[in-house]
C-alpha cells in the first residue's frame, strides 16, 4: 500500500473550488462548498471530503443530477419554522442556506427550524451543526442517507443510513460535536476499506442479501446491508431503526417530501436527499457563559472517570476530530487513489493540481 500524501489544506480548497467552478457551479457556491469539503478532510472525517469531489459531486452534475445553479426557494415558513426547496442544487450550498435560516430564526425567536426536501448529498452533517458554535447557540442537523439499512425482520437494503449531528459550545477547547449514522457504521466505511485494499470488515458491521453476515467489503458493495445502531434485533436493533425513521420524518414527511426508501426507489428522484437543521439559542434557556461553565464541568465528570487499562484518555464526541484537526492544519494526507482522481479531474478540466505545500 503506498503512503498518503500530505497536501496543503488551502491550496486544496482552492482547487476544489476550481474544479466546481469548471462544471457550471458559481464562485460562491463553488467556494463555499469546497470549504466545506476540506473541513471534513480537517476533522478526520475522510469519508465525506474531497474523496467525493469527482466521483460523486463532479460526476452527478455531469449526469444531470445535481442542479449546479438551484433555484432554491421557501416553500412555507412560520416565525421559528420554514421548509425549504433546493432544487436539486448541491447539498453543500442547500444546506448551509437552511442552516442560516435556521440560525437567524433561532436569533429572533430563541429557536429556528427548517426541513429541506429536493436536496441532494450534503457531506458530513456535523459541518452544519457546528455552524451554530459562533453564535453561542446549539446546532442540529440531520440527513437522509443512501438506502442501506437492513430494518429488524427484513431483509436486504430497506432503510436510510439516516445522519444525526448535535454541537454544543463549551468553555473547553473542543466543543461537544455528536455526529452519526443510525447503522452500526457510515457506509463511506466501506470505500476506505476497499480504497486502502483492507481484506476484511469486522464481523457485526453488515450482513448479505440472506441476512448472513458479511465481512468481506467487496460482498458488501455487491449486495450487503448496514446493520441499524444495535446490531441485531436482541441486541437493540430497533433502537437504530427507530432513530433512522424519525430523521426520515423530519427530513422527509415533514418537509412536504417522501420517506428515502420511496423516494430512491422513483427513476427521476435516484439519488436526492432531504435535510433537517436546527438551532437552540442558548441565552433563551440560561446565560451562555453559565452555560459553557457547566459543559466544562460535566466534561470534567467524565474525563476524570476511572479508566480502564490501557487507556490514557477518555474522550467525548468531537473531541477525536478536534485533534487531528490542530494536527492537520499544516497539512491533510491523502490516500494515493485520491489524489490520482484529482490529478485526472484537472487534467479533464484544465485546473492546475498543485497541493503540497
Amino acid at each position: 500500500m503506498a503512503s498518503k500524501v500530505t497536501v496543503d489544506p488551502g491550496k486544496l480548497t482552492r482547487f476544489s473550488s476550481e474544479i466546481l467552478q469548471k462544471t457550471g457551479v458559481s464562485e460562491e457556491d463553488a467556494e463555499r462548498t469546497a470549504r466545506m469539503l476540506v473541513a471534513a478532510d480537517l476533522r478526520g472525517i475522510d469519508t465525506h471530503g474531497v474523496s467525493h469531489l469527482g466521483p460523486l459531486y463532479v460526476k452527478r452534475i455531469r449526469e444531470g443530477l445535481i442542479n449546479p445553479k438551484p433555484q432554491i426557494r421557501m416553500v412555507s415558513h412560520a416565525q421559528a419554522t420554514a421548509v425549504v426547496d433546493g432544487d436539486r442544487g448541491l447539498g453543500f450550498v442547500v444546506g448551509h442556506y437552511a442552516m442560516t435560516e435556521a440560525l437567524r430564526r433561532a436569533g429572533e425567536t430563541g429557536a429556528g427550524f427548517v426541513s429541506v426536501r429536493n436536496s441532494t448529498h450534503c457531506g458530513a452533517a456535523s459541518t452544519y451543526a457546528m455552524m451554530a458554535l459562533p453564535e453561542k447557540m446549539i446546532g442540529i442537523a440531520m440527513t437522509t442517507g443512501g438506502r442501506g439499512m437492513v430494518v429488524p425482520g427484513g431483509v436486504g437494503r430497506g432503510a436510510g443510513i439516516n445522519v444525526i449531528s448535535v454541537a454544543v459550545p463549551t468553555q473547553g477547547e473542543a466543543p461537544f460535536v455528536l455526529d452519526m449514522a443510525t447503522t452500526v457504521v457510515a457506509g463511506s466505511r466501506f470505500e476506505i476499506a476497499l480504497r486502502s485494499g483492507q481484506a476484511t470488515i469486522p464481523e457485526g458491521w453488515a450482513v448479505d442479501k440472506a441476512g448472513a453476515p458479511v465481512t468481506d467489503p467487496k460482498k458488501y458493495a455487491a449486495e450487503g446491508a448496514l446493520l441499524p445502531l444495535g446490531g441485531l434485533p436482541q441486541t437493540g436493533a430497533f433502537k437504530g431503526f427507530g432513530l433512522s425513521v424519525m430523521v426520515d420524518i423530519l427530513c422527509s414527511i415533514l418537509g412536504g417530501s417522501v420517506s428515502i426508501s420511496e423516494l430512491l426507489t422513483q427513476p427521476d428522484t435516484v439519488l436526492r436527499a432531504n435535510h433537517f437543521f436546527g438551532a437552540l439559542k442558548i441565552d433563551g434557556f440560561m446565560q451562555a457563559d453559565d452555560f459553557a461553565g457547566a459543559m466544562a464541568a460535566m466534561v470534567k465528570v467524565y474525563h476524570d472517570l476511572p479508566k480502564a487499562p490501557g487507556v490514557e484518555r477518555i474522550y467525548l464526541a468531537g473531541e477525536v476530530e478536534h485533534e487531528i484537526e490542530k494536527q492537520r492544519r499544516q497539512g491533510i494526507p491523502l490516500d494515493p487513489q485520491v489524489i490520482a482522481s484529482l490529478r485526472e479531474l484537472a487534467a479533464e478540466l484544465g485546473v492546475e493540481c498543485d497541493l503540497q505545500g
